[in-house]
């Protein structure tokens, strides 16, 4: 069902609508004048459009490029870079950027491993970890004796403790045999904390 103000409403719409079209168009509207002659004017063709001559198009040549101009070399006179480096890139000394020179050996004589000429690292130990003396950085020898000449089970090259207990348990005559039954009641290290 179509609301009836909406139909009024399209009607005033489509008149003023219409209306409009023929007050701006008063001249499709307008009658022919019938005392205006019918006949047409003769029509004369129009000359023929001939172009004007032109030159023919030059071809164009295109500027040369100028050749890439080589990198200013950053080596002096002398051979050496702002730097200092030549270009094998080392320093009027023979060293290179690291700080060692053509046989790997840096400026207080150590290699790039740390260790000096002598063998021995900054620290005074070998590559096997021992010192000139030949102990290693807990004071035990190659064969695992301290300065005493004891192992880390308190035993010496013998077999025997400080107090003369033996590691077979067959002990010296003079030694401490509580010491050493005191020893053997203990429980072997295991190495775990419980």
């Amino acid at each position: 069902m179509v609301h009836p103000g909406r139909a009024k409403l399209r009607r005033l719409v489509v008149l003023t609508a219409v209306a409009g079209a023929l007050v701006l168009a008063p001249s499709t509207t307008a009658l022919a004048d019938p005392s205006a002659p019918t006949t047409a004017a003769p029509v004369t063709p129009a000359p023929p459009v001939t172009p004007a001559p032109t030159k023919p198009p030059t071809p164009t040549t295109p500027a040369p490029t100028p050749a890439p101009t080589p990198p200013a070399d950053p080596y002096g006179p002398d051979g050496y870079d702002n730097f200092g480096y030549d270009r094998s890139g080392f320093d009027r000394w023979g060293y290179d950027r690291a700080g060692y020179n053509r046989s790997g050996v840096d400026r207080a004589g150590y290699d790039r491993s740390g260790y000096g000429r002598d063998g021995y690292n900054k620290h005074g130990f070998d590559r096997d970890g021992f010192d000139r003396d030949g102990y290693d950085q807990f004071g035990r020898d190659r064969s695992g004796y301290d300065d005493d000449g004891f192992d880390r089970w308190g035993y010496d090259r013998s077999g025997y403790t400080a107090q003369g207990c033996a590691r077979s348990g067959a002990d010296k005559p003079d030694a401490d045999h509580a010491a050493c039954e005191a020893r053997r009641q203990q429980r072997p290290p295991t190495g775990s904390a419980s």
